[in-house]
């Protein structure tokens, strides 16, 4: 493209034990660890965002700023506050789905083809 010449790339850092909810949008370039971005919040590029933090369903933050460690973001007004206590890990969560998800994976088997000659 055009407009991107000579711009680098920037690279995305994303945590350990992040969960990122149905059709939620972060392009967000720093995550640290522990966070949850509930379905469809969107999270902008310039936010960072540090650990334990919680958006909300449907909440936007698109500001240039570091959400601090464990804030909650909730509500029709994207409200904010923070938690005393750090998030609980999604570990539970992880385990049913590494559970459950194998029940729900077919995989085919590939058929090897026979090479058929072309006929005149």
């Amino acid at each position: 493209m055009p407009d991107t010449e000579g711009v680098e790339p920037k690279t995305m850092t994303i945590g350990t034990n992040n969960v990122f909810e149905v059709g939620c949008v972060s392009q967000a370039l720093k995550i640290g660890d522990n966070n949850v971005i509930e379905s469809k919040a969107d999270v902008g590029r310039n936010v960072i965002l540090t650990s334990g933090c919680i958006i909300g369903a449907c909440c936007q933050v698109n500001t240039c700023e570091v959400i601090p460690e464990n804030t909650v973001i909730y509500g029709s007004g994207c409200m904010r506050r923070v938690q005393t206590e750090r998030p609980q890990p999604q570990t539970l969560q992880l385990d049913f789905l590494m559970k459950i998800l194998p029940n729900y994976h077919h995989l085919k088997k590939t058929v090897k083809g026979t090479a058929t000659p072309a006929k005149n």
